[in-house]
């Protein structure tokens, strides 16, 4: 049987060659390289456990949804016959508090804005990128008298970046929490699995729309999608559609105390992002979510073991540090594992067992961490980049 790795090169392969297709305009090829893409990365998830496992079906699953959407050929792009949302991605559905923007002709259902209520005490460590967001987004709208008299100014936009499961989107959503402000919840398949040419209104009209909504952010998951480094090619798609992302971003840098809105997004492959994007004014912020040290990996074991049946003497600073390269999201799921063994122990054997660090040793002999030791070196080095 290949190997995971395998699964990954092909799935990277094929899906680089869609995009190569589809912004040259042949959608035929493009629509074949996406579906192979696809392919790949559902057998990718059927060799995955847990979140990881999860969030690579839910990207399969977009990916057909946008291979369905693209039409048969260049002449096709724009055209408005047939059902436009025929084969789109299945919307993700909206977090508590949150429903689904209506149109009226702007954004329409095609997002999801929600009132999220994480704060950032619900999130373990990450300490130093709290602290950077907090002095970026939300000290200047809770005190504009001091941000005005020393020139700080409120709005703009921040990537998060950093491996899978390291709590991005959380981070975002906190902070939609921490301001009490409209969260804008957009992925790339969402967009571009609309007609092509509808690619670059869609963007205007969701920020349009989040400017009419007072305090609000604008947060765009797996945004390299969205704003790749452009190449030199003729009549594609990321051409025009970088160049609008790029003037939306552009338009933060109005009066102070007229911005509402705030633009973060979030990346597993900052590499990948057209340079144009990177520069102050833009993404005035990068902040790197990384892997939890150990004081938030304990942390991560207090929040996902709270009222859970331990075993007495249970160190869990113990088994914390066994879960070094370990992201937050397998830690959740190696608690959820545990919890699974033993209760399935409970039923079976009529006998109820505390959970033990022998329970997280013997779930730790299967599950390893789902970033390689290659890809966090990478994102060091892009984050020592000047």
């Amino acid at each position: 049987m290949p190997s995971a790795e395998f699964y990954l090169d092909r799935f990277n392969h094929h899906k680089s060659l869609g995009l190569s297709a589809r912004r040259a305009g042949n959608f035929r090829e493009a629509k074949y390289q996406v579906l192979k893409a696809a392919e790949y990365l559902l057998r990718l998830a059927q060799a995955s456990e847990g979140t990881l496992k999860e969030q690579r079906l839910r990207h399969a699953r977009e990916l057909v949804g946008t291979a369905r959407s693209m039409p048969d050929s260049a002449d096709a792009e724009g055209e408005s016959g047939g059902d436009p949302e025929a084969g789109r991605a299945e919307a993700p559905a909206p977090a508590e508090g949150g429903a689904k923007a209506k149109g009226k002709g702007k954004a329409g259902d095609w997002i999801v804005r929600e009132k999220p209520k994480v704060k950032f005490s619900d999130i373990a460590g990450l300490e130093e990128p709290k602290k950077q967001i907090r002095i970026k987004m939300i000290y200047p709208f809770a005190h504009p008298e001091k941000a005005k008299k020393y020139g700080v100014t409120k709005g703009g936009g921040i990537l998060l970046y950093g491996p899978p499961g390291t709590g991005k989107t959380l981070m975002a959503r906190a902070v939609a929490a921490e301001l009490e402000a409209t969260f804008f919840v957009v992925t790339p398949s969402r967009i571009l699995s609309k007609w092509v040419g509808e690619a670059e209104k869609n963007i205007a009209n969701l920020f349009a729309e989040a400017r009419e909504s007072g305090r609000s952010i604008v947060f765009i998951d797996e945004i390299e999608s969205l704003l790749p480094s452009r190449r030199d090619q003729e009549s594609n798609v990321m051409q025009r559609l970088v160049p609008s992302i790029l003037a939306e971003m552009d338009g933060f840098s109005g009066k102070a105390e007229d911005r509402t809105i705030l633009f973060m997004g979030a990346t597993n492959e900052p590499w990948a992002l057209d340079y144009a994007a990177m520069r102050p004014g833009r993404f005035d912020e990068k902040i790197y979510i990384g892997l939890p040290d150990l004081p938030a990996r304990r942390q991560i074991l207090e929040m996902n073991l709270e009222n859970a049946p331990l075993a007495a003497g249970l160190d869990l600073g113990a088994v914390a540090a066994k879960l070094e390269g370990y992201s937050g999201a397998d830690i959740a799921y190696l608690v959820r594992k545990v919890k699974e063994e033993l209760f399935e122990d409970s039923v079976e054997e009529g006998a109820d067992r505390p959970m033990s660090l022998e329970a997280f040793d013997e779930a730790l002999k299967t599950l390893k961490p789902s970033v390689s030791r290659e890809n966090v070196e990478r994102f060091e080095e892009f984050r020592r980049k000047p």
